[in-house]
């Protein structure tokens, strides 16, 4: 690890301080001139995060890891990282471990390479990738070459879906934004959503990270410990099954009597008769737990998760069917979202905007010009006042 940094401002010396650098490990040789650039060794101990940036730069949801380098001050500020976008290009730089590079900064802001000084050549292209350890294969895109992983269930891929687990309707734990994700997953902390209640396992890897510390770290394994105590619905809905949002998840736990059991053996037809449910979100559902892995997985969730028992109450199903939309502010309710649970307890559905399928818009300001009034008008559709909507609800 180089221990000084000499800055030049003169063109002319560059060459001999390169042959300095070249000769002496101790030293890190940084050029500043027109195009703010800099002298950085490539570390010898990150090849797989070297070569990650070119493996995964397309995959659902996962931002690359870059290209690691000694760091270097360059515009002020300290880069440990570059671009590397794929294999084509380190073949051009002949790009490898150890070698010298010369780096700037692209529009003032992306660290880039500009050329390799030693160019010891591309070798040991992983053959695994370092995320999920699957088998990895090189494509040509366009004019470029890349390296893929090949496996469907790699990690990196799913980096939306643990993004979902964590969100607010879902396991609502604060602190885990999709970049700390990537990086949790990109070092190998989460695997799987159980992983996320264990990242005390990782303290001291996890408080040396960039942007984190002994606070941020006890914040985040408290905000995941307060998380273990939630609801069915809340779990169903976090695994991120293909059209199944919160409250879909609500009315299948319901029918099934928070039965989980129940819930893995349900077949599409019986899915399919829950009002509100569908042929659609019925497929979806069974599919996804026909994987033994996604069973395997859910289970072990399971056994993080403290969900207090739920009954199922024969509370009749008034509004089975029947679409509403809210709008406008609320009386007799704290929030909009009051309603909206109050409505789906009783078997209705609440959608964001109306449509020919919408049964009732509630809004206090019936005379209201705004664009779900004028839509719900155009359809025929009737706009209720909450005292109505709670009438209705009185009379059944």
């Amino acid at each position: 690890m180089p221990d000084k940094i000499l800055v030049v401002d003169d063109e002319a010396e560059i060459a001999d301080l390169i042959e300095l650098y070249l000769s002496n490990e101790n030293y890190t040789v940084c050029k500043f001139y027109s195009a703010k650039a800099a002298l950085a060794c490539i570390r010898t101990t990150e090849l797989d995060l070297a070569i990650l940036d070119v493996m995964l730069p397309e995959l659902d949801g996962f931002t690359h890891e870059p290209l690691r380098r000694e760091p270097v001050e360059l515009e002020g500020t300290t880069v440990s990282r570059a671009s590397v976008h794929n294999i084509s290009i380190m073949e051009e730089l002949e790009l490898g471990i150890g070698d010298k590079i010369e780096v700037y900064k692209a529009n003032m802001i992306i660290p880039q390479i500009a050329q390799n000084l030693t160019r010891s050549g591309v070798k040991d292209i992983p053959k695994q990738c370092p995320v999920c350890q699957g088998d990895t294969e090189i494509k040509q895109v366009a004019n470029a070459k890349a390296l893929y992983c090949t496996n469907p269930e790699c990690q990196a891929k799913h980096v939306k879906s643990f993004a979902l687990f964590v969100s607010r309707d879902a396991l609502n734990i604060e602190g885990l934004s999709e970049a700390t994700l990537e990086k949790f997953i990109s070092l190998g902390y989460i695997r799987e959503f159980a992983d996320i209640f264990h990242l005390d396992r990782y303290q001291e890897e996890i408080q040396s990270l960039e942007g984190f510390g002994e606070k941020s770290y006890r914040n985040l394994v408290g905000n995941a410990e307060k998380a273990r105590t939630t609801t069915l619905p809340r779990v169903i809905y976090a695994l991120g099954i293909a059209n199944i949002g919160l409250a879909n998840a609500k009315v299948i736990c319901k029918e099934f009597r928070y039965d989980v059991e129940k819930m893995l053996g349900a077949t599409e037809e019986e899915l399919n008769e829950i009002p509100g449910v569908g042929g659609v979100i019925a497929k979806a559902f069974v599919d996804y737990f026909a994987s033994e892995k996604h069973v395997r997985q859910f289970r072990d969730l399971l056994e993080e998760l403290v969900i207090p028992k739920e009954t199922a109450e024969e509370t009749k199903q008034i509004f089975a069917g029947v679409n509403f939309v809210i709008t406008g502010s609320v009386e007799h309710f704290a929030n909009r979202g009051e309603v909206k649970e109050l409505i789906e307890s009783l078997g209705g559905k609440v959608t964001g905007s109306v449509t020919s399928k919408t049964n009732y818009l509630i809004n206090n300001d019936a005379a209201s010009t705004s664009s779900k009034n004028k839509k719900a008008n155009e359809l025929g559709i009737p706009i209720i006042s909450e005292e109505s909507f709670l009438e209705m609800v009185r009379e059944e």
